[in-house]
């Protein structure tokens, strides 16, 4: 068996595996006890069966990933990377003391529970081309927001040029999602979630096509995720 990379290794320990198992269950209690409405569509097993996906939806509530992945068929769910920025979930140089052991202790958790894969923010992502990149060259699939931050607007901003770079580069095929109602959940800005109803809906698998330029192929995307997310 071919071991591990390792981008993918860390969250596959035990500790690991018995995190993300939490993190499924507490998702299945909030649902429960806020009386959360879900609905999702477009995540039948057959349409990962051909390798792995790059998932990209629109982004705007802290939920998103939760109500993604709530949606995976459950083996897909066990291989199944999400992109985080570093800056907002790591401890920063400033802090210090109780609040450097708060951040680093949920940095822990959110990292395992939901396999996130930590990067640099921008269009080149920092360093997260390779890391992404050797993530799906290993058939993980692969959660990512093309905004690069959740909208506050409620509109859906500028995609950035780093996901066609990985859907051109790696020939992975692109998934796309459209999320409504997590924001209604958990807006920007709140640290507690409320009942409401979520539509998580994915569209055709696809990939940049022969002569089709980044930019093109990024508007296209954004028009698909666009039309999920309104329907």
């Amino acid at each position: 068996m071919t071991p591990e990379p390792a981008v993918t290794a860390p969250f596959l320990t035990p500790a690991s595996r018995c995190t993300a198992w939490f993190g499924d269950r507490l998702s299945d209690a909030v649902k429960l006890a806020l009386m959360v409405g879900f609905e999702s569509s477009g995540f039948d097993q057959a349409r990962f069966d051909h390798g792995p996906l790059l998932i990209i939806a629109n982004h705007v509530s802290l939920l998103d990933t939760l109500a993604i992945r709530y949606a995976l068929p459950a083996p897909e769910r066990a291989r199944t990377a999400t992109v985080g920025a570093r800056d907002f979930f790591a401890p920063s140089s400033a802090d210090r003391g109780l609040r450097r052991a708060l951040r680093a202790c949920t940095c822990s958790y959110v990292t395992n529970a939901y396999r996130v894969c930590l990067i640099g923010r921008g269009d080149d992502m920092g360093d997260g081309i390779p890391r992404i990149t050797a993530i799906l060259r290993n058939r993980w699939n692969v959660i990512l927001f093309p905004e690069g931050t959740r909208s506050r607007s409620g509109q859906m901003g500028r995609f950035r040029m780093g996901v066609a770079h990985l859907a051109a580069h790696t020939g992975t095929r692109v998934l796309p999602v459209g999320i409504r109602g997590t924001d209604q959940l958990m807006p920007v800005g709140s640290k507690a979630i409320r009942h409401g109803r979520v539509v998580v809906r994915a569209g055709e698998p696809t990939g940049v096509h022969p002569g089709e330029s980044h930019a093109d192929f990024l508007l296209r995307m954004r028009d698909e995720i666009t039309r999920l997310a309104d329907r």
